[in-house]
C-alpha cells in the first residue's frame, strides 16, 4: 500500500527539512550572540532562537502537509537521488513563490517597487531550497526502505508457501 510508505516518507522528510533549517540558525544564533536560551521579557536580538524553538512543532506539522502533497504528486522513487524529480519541484516552488510575489505587489499598489521585493524574494527562496532538496531525498530514502521491507517480506512469504506446496 503507497500510503503508508507515502505517510513515513513525508514524516521522515518534514523532520529532516526543518531540522535542517533550525539547528543551523540557532547554532548561528548561539555562536553569536554567546547564550542559547534569554529571558523572553528581554528585548534583544538573540529572541530569534526563542521563536525558532517554539515554532518548530509549527514549521514540523506545516511541512509534514507540505511533503505529504508533494510527495503524492511525484512518481514513485527508484533511487535516492532523482534529479529530475528535484528540479520538477524546484522550478514550481520557484514559480509558486514568484508569482506569491508579483500577486502581492499587485494587490498591494506597490508594482513599481517589485524588483527590491524580488531581490528579497529570491534571497527567502535560496534559504529554503535546501531545506526542501534535504527533505526530498530523506523522503525518497525512507520511501525505498520502506518498500523494500515490505518486498522482501512478501518475497519470504512467496518461497514459503511454494516450498510447503506439495509440487
Amino acid at each position: 500500500m503507497r500510503s503508508w510508505a507515502l505517510f513515513f516518507s513525508a514524516i521522515f522528510a518534514s523532520l529532516s527539512s526543518v531540522l535542517s533549517l533550525v539547528v543551523p540558525f540557532c547554532s548561528l544564533l548561539h555562536f553569536y550572540h554567546g547564550n542559547l536560551f534569554v529571558v523572553a521579557s528581554e528585548r534583544i536580538s538573540s529572541r530569534g532562537i526563542e521563536v525558532m524553538l517554539y515554532l518548530t512543532p509549527f514549521l514540523m506539522f506545516f511541512a509534514f502537509i507540505i511533503f505529504l502533497i508533494i510527495l503524492s504528486g511525484l512518481k514513485a522513487p527508484s533511487k535516492v537521488f532523482e534529479i529530475k524529480q528535484i528540479l520538477k519541484v524546484v522550478v514550481i516552488v520557484t514559480l509558486s513563490w514568484l508569482s506569491l510575489i508579483f500577486f502581492i505587489q499587485f494587490l498591494d499598489g506597490m508594482i513599481n517597487d517589485v524588483l527590491e521585493s524580488l531581490v528579497f524574494g529570491v534571497i527567502g527562496l535560496f534559504i529554503i531550497l535546501p531545506p526542501l532538496i534535504v527533505g526530498l531525498i530523506s523522503g525518497n530514502t525512507m520511501y525505498l526502505i520502506v518498500n523494500k521491507r515490505r518486498f522482501d517480506r512478501l518475497q519470504d512469504n512467496a518461497i514459503s508457501k511454494y516450498k510447503s506446496s506439495p509440487l
